[in-house]
């Protein structure tokens, strides 16, 4: 994806990238890799084609998940 430029809209569910993702869970974009590799089966972050993306609902609902555990 180098040279890629995808444009992200805030209404848009799907989220590219570790630092769009990180923007969401309000981590940057290491925290990110962090999370997917120590939660692969539970954190909502899928790698495709050398990057990430993930659905921004799936995301925000799996943080209150963690929060209400």
């Amino acid at each position: 994806m180098a040279g890629t430029h995808i444009k992200q809209d805030e209404d848009h569910d799907i989220v590219w990238g570790t630092p769009a993702i990180g923007k969401i869970i309000n981590r940057d974009a290491r925290a990110v890799e962090y999370l997917f590799t120590r939660y692969p089966r539970e954190f909502p972050v899928k790698k495709v084609v050398g990057g990430y993306v993930a659905s921004r609902k799936a995301l925000l609902a799996w943080l209150l998940e963690k929060e209400n555990a």
